[in-house]
């Protein structure tokens, strides 16, 4: 199954679902049409927050994740998005990181997470509720 995309628009932010399993060979190419639909939700919806849920199976090689960091200019990635994408797997997470870490260099505003409750409390700016919460938010 390649990758899915599903949206809901909230009053102050894009939110998005991918999920699915990466085509081998073809990591790069479903990645970036993903992202550059998300961006074009948020064009389309004038929605430059974003709050990405990312449940995806299969590898992202390392070259993949490298060229898709070159391409977020192009499918639309601007520097007035704030991006919190959430990374349901170890997987994801180590995948993602080299992508946040460029992104971040590059000047964009993206944060990677484990928990929906700590991304989409840094994507809004909220207030820290209490450590507690967080160590109850961490057993979800």
């Amino acid at each position: 199954m390649p990758l899915d995309l599903s949206h809901t628009i909230h009053s102050n932010y894009l939110e998005a679902q991918i999920q699915g399993s990466r085509t081998p060979n073809s990591e790069l190419e479903e990645t970036a049409q993903v992202w550059s639909d998300i961006f074009k939700l948020s064009e389309k919806y004038d929605q430059h927050k974003i709050l990405a849920h990312v449940r995806v199976k299969g590898r992202f090689p390392v070259n993949a994740q490298i060229e898709f960091s070159f391409l977020l200019k192009e499918i639309g990635c601007t520097v007035e998005h704030r991006i919190a994408a959430v990374a349901y797997s170890n997987e994801i997470f180590k995948n993602a990181t080299l992508i946040e870490k460029y992104m971040k260099g590059e000047g964009y505003m993206v944060g990677l997470f484990k928990s929906k409750e700590r991304a989409k409390r840094w994507l809004l700016h909220e207030k820290k509720k209490s450590s507690f919460l967080d160590l109850f938010d961490s057993f979800k």
